[in-house]
């Protein structure tokens, strides 16, 4: 089964898997579940390098497949935005990164992400589907964030992006 009947993409990489498996799913008219947040989180990256023509047309092929409806964007809606912000509370500050400085970002955008992950997180686990991220370590800890704060409920499934070349 693909990933995409089964979960929302945290994130879409140019070259990574799931970018890849998108793509395929996109050219195959298969729906890719994404969270709006996810959504506006790939128009930042796109649009801020949109001087480089390679990124006005990955811009351009995004918004395309979002319009056709290739894309399925998962709203923020207010049962979700309630959720992010008890989580947010929770979990105010990214946890700590173990990956090297210099390819992490300066801290006001790992904030401004970390914030996106929340949402995510909320979307998915309202729409009641797993997350499919590289980004273990993050949406382990909001899944255990979301079970403390909704004791009894369903756990928010965290799925690792599959391994290049596997579907």
């Amino acid at each position: 089964m693909p990933v995409w009947d089964t979960s929302v993409a945290s994130g879409l990489h140019p070259g990574g898997s799931l970018f890849e498996l998108a793509s395929e799913a996109a050219l195959s008219g298969e729906p890719v579940l994404l969270a709006a947040p996810t959504v506006q989180e790939i128009a930042f990256g796109l649009q801020r390098k949109a001087e480089d023509s390679r990124f006005q047309a990955a811009l351009a092929w995004f918004t395309e497949i979002l319009d056709a409806g290739v894309l399925t964007a998962l709203p923020l809606t207010w049962e979700a935005a309630l959720l992010a912000g008890r989580l947010r509370a929770k979990h105010p500050v990214p946890p700590a990164d173990s990956r090297p400085k210099r390819s992490r970002g300066p801290k006001p955008e790992r904030r401004v992400a970390w914030v996106a992950d929340i949402q995510i997180a909320a979307t998915a686990w309202l729409a009641g589907e797993p997350v499919c991220t590289a980004d273990q370590a993050h949406f382990k800890l909001l899944s255990d964030g979301i079970a403390d704060l909704l004791p009894g409920e369903a756990k928010l499934e965290i799925l690792p992006p599959p391994e290049p070349g596997v579907k």
